[in-house]
């Protein structure tokens, strides 16, 4: 009987380590701290547990290998209830395929949160005063016009950069671009190591409100409401982009548990906290839960493919 009795008391142990409340949950952040995922992590952590009304869910930043590391830990907990992973379109363009899951991913999509556009800042000092004198200098000498970024290869900062350069005629084997930790960028940027940032917009919100980086342009199809800068295509580069960030969870997750956390997900767009972050960091609501979100997965990495393929 103690045996048995030893055996229930591990057994409710181990089923209390994999409990359902947020303060059982861990958000894994695939890059650097400082960086858009490790935003919307912490902006989720903060959402949910105004949501609950319970201590949020632990944020672990698990960076490594362009996402890989914390890809690989979210695998290696297959069916696991209490993991979610924050992760966006710079990790279907820096990661190669890694299993037969939607996006090519060894996961189970739960939801799309937000999209951002991605802006093109300077130093407030820089003598380039609108994109046109930048692009302008990009021409005359691409190898002095070094373009920073938190993205690697295939990341959404190395994505617009790239299509930046080509609607401005400069050659692909021209550009200079230069891929830095989340917290390390901006301090490039207003040292002068780079001549300009192509960014997200909620990464660099704070620094614009500061006064001290000027945005020359963003990326989205209309103006943001949270700078005062053009579009890309009203700075008369034809290029329309939008990064997105979102949820996964462990591969195999049984169906009631992927429900709730589809439902934990959909419910921060209630809360106080979300609709600040929303404003704060030029952020837009772009919900998109389960088997949708997966077909989408599915063909973000066709058009990242291909947008890679047809760059050096």
């Amino acid at each position: 009987m103690r045996r048995a009795g030893l055996v229930l008391a591990v057994l409710v142990a181990f089923l209390a380590g994999c409990g359902t409340g947020t303060g059982d949950l861990r958000l894994l952040v695939p890059t650097e701290v400082g960086g858009g995922y490790d935003l919307t992590a912490r902006t989720v952590a903060a959402a949910l547990a105004e949501q609950e009304g319970e201590p949020g869910p632990a944020v672990v930043v698990v960076p490594g290998d362009g996402g890989r590391a914390a890809l690989a830990r979210l695998a290696a907990e297959r069916t696991r209830p209490d993991l979610l992973m924050v992760m966006g379109l710079g990790l279907l363009g820096a990661v190669p395929d890694d299993g037969r899951g939607p996006g090519g991913l060894s996961a189970t999509p739960v939801a799309r949160l937000i999209t951002e556009p991605e802006l093109v800042a300077v130093p407030a000092g820089s003598p380039y005063r609108s994109l046109a004198d930048l692009v302008a200098a990009w021409r005359a000498d691409p190898s002095r016009v070094v373009v920073g970024g938190i993205s690697a290869r295939g990341g959404p900062d190395w994505l617009v950069t790239t299509q930046l350069a080509a609607a401005a005629g400069i050659p692909a084997a021209a550009v200079r671009y230069a891929a830095l930790p989340g917290d390390a960028l901006l301090p490039a940027v207003l040292r002068g190591d780079v001549a300009a940032a192509v960014t997200g917009l909620g990464e660099t919100a704070p620094q614009v409100d500061l006064g001290t980086v000027r945005t020359l342009a963003v990326s989205s199809a209309a103006r943001s409401p949270r700078v005062d800068a053009p579009t890309l295509r009203e700075a008369g580069v034809d290029v329309v982009f939008e990064n997105w960030r979102g949820l996964l969870a462990p591969p195999d997750l049984a169906p009631a548990d992927l429900d709730r956390l589809i439902t934990l997900a959909e419910g921060v767009r209630s809360t106080a906290a979300w609709r600040a972050a929303v404003a704060r960091n030029g952020w837009t609501d772009a919900p998109l839960s389960g088997p949708a979100f997966g077909s989408f997965l599915d063909a973000e990495r066709a058009r990242v493919r291909g947008l890679l393929a047809a760059t050096p």
